[in-house]
Order: C-alpha cells, then sequence, then structure tokens
C-alpha cells in the first residue's frame, strides 16, 4: 500500500508531457502570433484551440483510448499512453498563455530590432521570446500542474488497477498519484482513509515544487 509506484508513475508522465507539449505549444503559438497570416484558415484554428481548452478531460480519457489503445495498440496503464493523453489536453492550455505572452511584448520592441536590421526570426527569437518567457512558464507550470492531477483520463486508458513491481520503462504498467488517492478512498477499510491523505499531501508538495 505504498506510494512508490504512483509517485514514479506521475513522473514519468510529466516528462512525457513536458517533452511534447511545451516545445509543440511554444512553436504553435510563436507560428500563430509572429508569422501566420491573418485569414480564415488561421481564424479557424484558434476557435479550435480555444473550444479544445474547454473540453472536459474525461472526453481526452475516450480519444485516447480509442486512437492510442484500440487503434495503435499501446498498452493499458502505461506511462507513455497517459501521457499522450494529457499532452493532447495540455496544449490548448498552454498556447493561451503563451500566445498572450507573446502579445504582451510591446509592438515598439520589434520595431526596434527590424528598424536595425534584424530578420524576422532574429526578431522573434532575440528579443521578443526572451521578454514572454515568464508569461510562457507560467502557463507551462499552470498547464503541468493541471495534467499532474487529472485522474479520469487516466481512469479510462486502465490506470485503476493495482501495480506491484515499478515501472522499468514508459511501456510497462504504472500508476499515478491521482488515482492512488482514488483508489484508496474508494475502499472499506478505514485505515485506507489516512493513506489517501497521505497521498493528497505528496501531490500537493509536487505541485509546490513545480
Amino acid at each position: 500500500a505504498g506510494l512508490g509506484v504512483a509517485i514514479l508513475g506521475s513522473m514519468m508522465m510529466m516528462a512525457v508531457v513536458l517533452l511534447l507539449s511545451l516545445p509543440l505549444g511554444v512553436a504553435a503559438s510563436i507560428y500563430l502570433e509572429e508569422f501566420a497570416p491573418k485569414n480564415r484558415w488561421t481564424d479557424l484554428i484558434e476557435v479550435n484551440i480555444a473550444n479544445l481548452a474547454a473540453v472536459p478531460s474525461i472526453v481526452y480519457g475516450i480519444l485516447g483510448l480509442a486512437i492510442f489503445i484500440n487503434f495503435a495498440g499501446l498498452p493499458t496503464s502505461a506511462p507513455i499512453v497517459g501521457g499522450l493523453v494529457l499532452t493532447l489536453m495540455t496544449l490548448p492550455r498552454i498556447i493561451i498563455p503563451t500566445r498572450a505572452a507573446l502579445k504582451a511584448v510591446p509592438p515598439s520592441i520589434r520595431d526596434a530590432a527590424l528598424g536595425v536590421g534584424a530578420s524576422k526570426l532574429q526578431t522573434v527569437f532575440h528579443h521578443v521570446l526572451p521578454l514572454a518567457a515568464p508569461g510562457i512558464l507560467t502557463g507551462m507550470i499552470i498547464g503541468l500542474a493541471q495534467a499532474l492531477g487529472e485522474t479520469a483520463p487516466l481512469l479510462l486508458i486502465g490506470m485503476v488497477a493495482f501495480v506491484r513491481d515499478f515501472p522499468q520503462g514508459l511501456f510497462d504498467p504504472a500508476a499515478a498519484l491521482p488515482v492512488q488517492v482514488y483508489n484508496w478512498t474508494t475502499r472499506g477499510d478505514p485505515g485506507f482513509v489516512e493513506r489517501a491523505s497521505g497521498a493528497i499531501i505528496v501531490l500537493l508538495i509536487f505541485l509546490v515544487i513545480m
């Protein structure tokens, strides 16, 4: 009845989310905000990103079950599947704050850089991005914190079972901290209430560190 497997599983999933959602989210934001032409196509993308941010998390769990497990044949209860599902859920929540941070950089910075001969790419990466970095990091931390606390999508991809052995890789069965809390609170033995409380404290410590 320990938390070791759940802590390791959560860390693996967060690593997958960080490696996938941060580069994709920031790259999409930079393209939409700085390079994309304003037309119906980009308007459609922007509306869809805003809509995806409002989709309930359990819908992403159903999507992950259909695509990653039933179609792609990945193993259930594996950190790689949990990470991919949480990445889909986190992407809009990183893109929206990142675009807001880029938009908050004064236009005079861009004009000054272009005026002294910098290219569009140099202007964005040497001047705009460093100034927007605090806002981007804030959006990333909020997105990851929300992903760390999600339970519903992980239940749908099979992370509800008791796992005895520590996962050796991303494709081995694992548990996650919020799912472990859910498991322990549904058990009849009153001793598990204390364990659930301890698991909640560990989860909060994770969030504070992030």
